[in-house]
């Protein structure tokens, strides 16, 4: 009896081990851990789940599925086929002589049911145009697959650019908030100058205006940096409900950006770009597509054969039935001799458009070279602007520290500890966002050249 209760008991808490797990696990789902991201877990994240990428992705193996459709035109087709006929009306004969001899000169032919089985088999030994739309199809692959890359190089931009605007907006609620704390410290400072008859009531007056105007600017970047991080959330593909911390700042991603990017001659860099790529690639479909065309028009060879299995009767005893085989096998060579001029008027079609290509790209060409001098004079500006508002920041910091100390010390006054903290504000966003800027004209950059994320 005591063993029988313990081992109630074991089973009891083996099932209760098993449950447990199960909830976790369950509430693991809830949408109540905070995930922490990065900037790169971020783009992996997009990649995994957008339905941009995914639909890019299938594109992909539709174009090989295509290809493998035309090989298999180069293998032999063969089909079976049966018929069953019934003579209700059989054909006849008309026989003269049978007329000169007093009969009826219409003799019926055949029996009164027809069975047949054959199996034909056919397979191309020449074929211009099969060639050639195997070799357009191979052509289209490669262009699906361009696009594929593209879609994950316009992400990846997209995940980046919604990443650092969050972090710029982070940073400057951080800057406003610093702002803030300082307007609030100089409020309590001057209040109790002002009980003790050292600053006049002016002075409390300003502070305190100084302190409220700053709370709207808090509250505003406040609801600007939810809004960005919901953006990321949105093209992550992460659920609205679910938390998210954003990991890093915009110093610490420039640094990391900056030690990896390097500008290579421009010119060298314009057959990367994606959308270069993908032009070139249409033009050379095109072309391969207007020389499957053209093919259509060129003589084609197949071997073909067919094996036949029949027998005729005027009753449904099969087993009395005597079948006949058949066995053939030949050439077939088919040569177009006119067909409406279609051939020819659909080529030029295609001549065409491979000339609106080349135009297209002409002018393309000469955007993009004018679109990467630009990013790099961009990039070239923001790491000016952001060592000079390095040792703003610098100064200005330095300048607060001497109007805070002078107006304590009784020989500043408050509108110089106002100014100090306008400048140091001002400084510190200046800051901000030239490493934002940093930041923007280097993936646009790798965007132009087609960095891949992998």
């Amino acid at each position: 009896m005591l063993y029988r209760k313990s081992l109630n008991l074991f089973a009891f808490l083996l099932l209760i081990s098993l449950i447990m797990p199960l909830s976790v696990a369950k509430g693991q789902l809830n949408n109540t851990d905070t995930i922490a991201l990065t900037v790169e877990s971020a783009k992996e994240l997009a990649i995994e789940q957008n339905p941009t990428i995914r639909a890019s992705k299938l594109a992909t193996e539709l174009a090989g599925y295509k290809l493998d459709e035309s090989r298999g035109n180069l293998l032999p087709h063969f089909n079976v086929n049966g018929t069953f006929n019934k003579n209700i009306i059989r054909p006849s004969m008309y026989l003269p002589f049978m007329e000169e001899m007093g009969q009826d000169p219409y003799v019926e032919v055949g029996s009164e049911y027809n069975y047949r089985a054959s199996l034909a088999g056919s397979m191309p030994l020449y074929s211009p145009a099969l060639y050639a739309n195997i070799s357009a199809d191979r052509k289209e692959i490669e262009l699906s697959e361009e696009e594929y890359r593209s879609s994950k190089i316009d992400l990846a931009y997209e995940v980046q650019q919604a990443y650092f605007n969050a972090l710029l907006t982070k940073e400057s609620k951080n800057v406003i908030k610093k702002s803030y704390k300082n307007a609030i410290e100089n409020f309590q400072f001057t209040t109790k100058m002002y009980s003790q008859g050292m600053v006049s009531e002016y002075d409390k007056i300003r502070a305190e205006v100084e302190t409220e105007n700053l709370k709207p600017e808090v509250t505003e970047l406040k609801n600007a940096y939810d809004m960005a991080v919901s953006r990321v959330k949105t093209i992550v593909g992460i659920d609205e409900d679910q938390p998210v911390k954003l990991e890093g700042d915009l110093l610490e991603a420039t640094e990391t950006y900056i030690a990896q990017f390097q500008i290579v001659e421009p010119e060298s860099q314009l057959a990367k770009n994606p959308q270069i790529r993908e032009m070139s690639l249409n033009k050379d479909l095109i072309k391969k597509q207007s020389k499957a065309v053209r093919a259509t028009a060129l003589p084609s060879v197949n071997a073909m054969s067919t094996f036949d299995y029949q027998t005729d009767a005027d009753d449904l005893n099969f087993s009395d039935y005597h079948w006949v085989e058949s066995f053939s096998a030949g050439l077939q060579i088919t040569i177009p001799i006119f067909q409406g001029f279609t051939v020819k008027n659909r080529a030029k079609q295609m001549d065409i458009a491979v000339k609106q290509l080349g135009l297209q790209k002409n002018y393309l060409e000469d955007n993009l070279r004018m679109q990467i001098n630009n990013i790099i004079k961009r990039f070239d500006v923001a790491v000016e602007n952001a060592s000079k508002a390095e040792k703003n920041v610098a100064l200005a910091e330095r300048g607060h520290e001497i109007a805070n100390a002078r107006y304590k010390s009784g020989q500043g006054n408050l509108l110089e500890v106002n100014d100090s903290e306008v400048a140091l504000t001002q400084a510190r966003f200046n800051l901000i966002q030239a490493k934002y800027d940093i930041l923007m004209a280097i993936i646009e950059y790798d965007k132009f050249i087609g960095k891949e994320f992998h």
